[in-house]
């Protein structure tokens, strides 16, 4: 027999990496069939009783998985990816790989599962190769690619089909054994579609948009989104678009970071299919949880637009010099517009893909009634797990008014799984699983498949796993247009509870949502505030966030302090009682405004008796973050006693601002009469004196110094 080891290499690290079992509990997912990945990638689950019985965390970690997804057409070489791990105090010495084909098929799902799970399989095993293999250090991983041709596997022979492979590790007293599949394909040309989805997306965002600092970080050569871009880059994905990533960047205008632009640029070019998600991705469970009838939309982006960032309109006039650019302000700088914010390059409106294992029959039916709208041109699309759909297993369907595409629900679970796999032997184990299952599967319509929501994934992991999906057999890609293109099937929907906490807090937002608007009237654009609300909010209902349940629920108390703040953000300064010494007087207030933003208010001052007159209506303008001093005249029009005014802040439209406050105000005016008397009589006395103080010195001056009379 040819056996060749290709590539061998052994990382002496101190630092080891995690045993294979290890990263499997890490990334194992919860699901209710049964984990078939999960025995494919763990070394540790042999047949063998002693293997079997190991769990401890020196155990020997052993990974075999085919190349290209499992598949070994005719002519090939069956490319094996080989990981040992050895997390142990001492080295592995020199060992011997075997490698056993089945002899006969899988041809089920269940034995797919029996096999992988319990390393169950029916017919008797050929042993196609027996390799020598070097030691492994101490706390050390040796990876290896071994190639085996036809003469060793004996695939040509075989009929098309999903065939067991075991692979068993030996060296001293150790013995571990690790089970995989190969596809062989058929040689048929008859092919059925299949579309993957991978959303594009920033992560959990506690503020309404993405900063400069933040932007950078991301659209940095090893940041998030550089990787989602590349990953999908050359791919047949369909991407479904966060708008608010696009919004951040365009927001920013001459001001975004030049690697942001460039990432944007990049999306924009791409020939793949792609949709809206909502802003932020927000959960559309919870908003139809929460009693909304469509999806919160943003309206405004006013105050994320600083016009020094734009440039002014261009009165030069069109191309062809016919007409000026239409400007209300010629001049002046052009800010875009919410659509060109959002745009994303859609190639449909109105799809909605709920998180998965949110959304159910309600809202299907809250999404289908929002009909078409001139925002929207398409009628609205959802799509849905397979697991909340009864009656066809169909992509296409209809139920009642909603049209829904169904992905698989199984093979996307299996699919986030290997995009968030890092070890690159375990995911090819993973993806090897995974073509043996839709191998198996009947193939007669289109298949729609996810690479659902996740943070911190590789572009390698990414890549590969979206590629897997294009290089299934007897499969070729197609869009969302192909998709939808289908004949729909009747279906019906079971229910799905929305998420309690998340409605609630979007219920409390919706809530306090009259108070902001209040206050946001003593603005000069009352969406300065609203739209900062409406898209933190957002931003906060993220998918993102469910990953993280305390950091979530720390970041809605934080918001749920600042909106009880910004309610009460422009208000009077408590202050004391008045004494009104006199007729005449200025009584000074004080107003202040904690909000980001100038505001304007009116200060209505009422007096509760006719003794006081005082001038009714004061319009103030308070910096952002300031305080302004308000001087109101009064005239008191009787001599003494007590009295009272009410003091109540407006918005320019009239509507009051806070509680209305009342100030016991003392009259002393008497006092002004007995000052004036006092003064007048103290006025008499010195004039008087000065006469008396003149009269004598000139009779002074009328005697001589000799004694004589002048």
């Amino acid at each position: 027999m040819v056996r060749s080891w290709i590539a061998q290499e052994i990382d002496l690290a101190m630092t080891f990496s995690p045993s294979v079992a290890d990263r499997r509990a890490a990334n194992r997912r919860r699901w209710t069939r049964p984990l078939v990945t999960a025995a494919v990638a763990i070394g540790l689950l042999a047949p063998l009783p002693a293997a079997a019985a190991t769990s401890d965390e020196d155990a020997v970690g052993f990974t075999v998985a085919p190349s290209n997804q499992g598949v070994v057409a005719s002519g090939q070489s069956l490319v094996l990816s080989v990981t040992t791990v050895n997390p142990g105090a001492d080295a592995l010495a020199e060992g011997e790989l075997i490698v056993e084909r089945g002899a006969r098929r899988l041809t089920t799902e269940g034995a797919l599962d029996a096999w992988l799970t319990a390393g169950d399989a029916s017919g008797s095993f050929v042993e196609i190769s027996t390799t020598d293999v070097n030691a492994v250090a101490a706390q050390s991983e040796a990876n290896a690619t071994l190639a085996l041709d036809d003469d060793d596997t004996g695939i040509d022979d075989l009929a098309a089909g999903v065939y067991p492979i075991r692979a068993t590790y030996e060296t001293g007293d150790e013995r571990v054994s690790t089970r995989t599949v190969i596809v062989k394909p058929r040689s048929a040309s008859g092919t059925a579609g299949v579309g993957v989805i991978v959303p594009i997306t920033a992560g959990a965002i506690s503020t309404g948009m993405l900063g400069a600092e933040a932007l950078t970080e991301l659209t940095g050569p090893d940041g998030s989104l550089t990787a989602q871009l590349d990953a999908v880059t050359a791919t047949p994905a369909i991407l479904a678009v966060d708008p608010a990533i696009a919004a951040s960047i365009r927001a920013l205008g001459s001001s975004a970071p030049a690697t942001a632009e460039e990432w944007l640029d990049r999306l924009m070019a791409l020939p793949n299919e792609r949709f809206a998600l909502q802003y932020g991705d927000a959960d559309l469970a919870a908003q139809v949880g929460a009693g909304l009838d469509a999806p919160l939309q943003m309206t405004s982006f006013a105050p994320y637009l600083d016009p020094a960032n734009f440039d002014p309109v261009d009165t030069a006039g069109t191309d062809d010099g016919d007409t000026p650019a239409a400007s209300p302000t010629p001049g002046a700088p052009v800010l875009p517009t919410p659509e060109q914010l959002l745009d994303v390059g859609a190639t449909r409106d109105a799809v909605f893909w709920p998180a998965t294992g949110t959304a159910g029959a309600e809202v299907a039916e809250t999404l289908s009634g929002l009909g078409t709208s001139a925002a929207a041109s398409d009628s609205p699309l959802i799509v849905l797990p397979d697991s909340v759909v009864n009656g066809s297993s169909a992509t296409r369907a209809v139920a009642g008014e909603a049209d829904v595409l169904v992905y698989d629900s199984d093979l996307s679970a299996d699919l986030l799984e290997a995009s968030t796999t890092d070890a690159p032997t375990e995911r090819a184990a993973l993806l090897s699983a995974l073509t043996a299952r839709t191998t198996l599967a009947a193939a007669s319509g289109p298949l729609l498949v996810t690479v659902d929501r996740a943070d911190g994934r590789s572009s390698a992991a990414l890549r590969d796993t979206i590629l897997a999906v294009a290089g299934l057999p007897a499969r070729v890609s197609v869009g969302l247009d192909s998709l939808v293109a289908e004949d729909a099937v009747q279906v019906t929907l079971d229910p799905v509870d929305a998420d309690a906490a998340r409605a609630a807090a979007l219920a409390g937002f919706i809530d306090a949502g009259p108070d902001l608007n209040r206050v946001a009237a003593v603005l000069e654009d009352p969406d300065l505030l609203r739209a900062n609300e409406r898209a933190t909010e957002l931003q906060l209902l993220g998918n993102a966030w469910s990953t993280s349940p305390d950091d979530w629920a720390e970041a809605i108390v934080a918001h749920q302090a600042r909106i009880t703040a910004w309610s009460d953000g422009v208000a009077l300064v408590p202050g004391q009682d008045i004494d009104l010494w006199g007729s005449n007087a200025v009584l000074p207030f004080t107003v202040r405004n904690d909000l980001p933003w100038p505001a304007t208010v009116d200060l209505f001052v009422t007096p509760n008796d006719a003794r006081l007159v005082l001038t009714g209506e004061t319009t103030v303008v308070v910096g952002a973050e300031q305080t302004a001093r308000v001087q109101v005249p009064v005239e008191a029009l009787v001599g003494s006693g007590r009295s009272s005014i009410d003091l109540q802040l407006r918005t320019p439209g009239g509507v009051d601002l806070g509680e209305r406050q009342t100030y016991s105000v003392s009259v002393q005016a008497e006092w002004e009469s007995a000052a004036m008397i006092g003064l007048s009589v103290l006025v008499t006395a010195l004039v008087a004196l000065g006469i008396v103080r003149t009269v004598r010195r000139r009779r002074r001056g009328g005697v001589r110094s000799d004694g004589r009379a002048g």
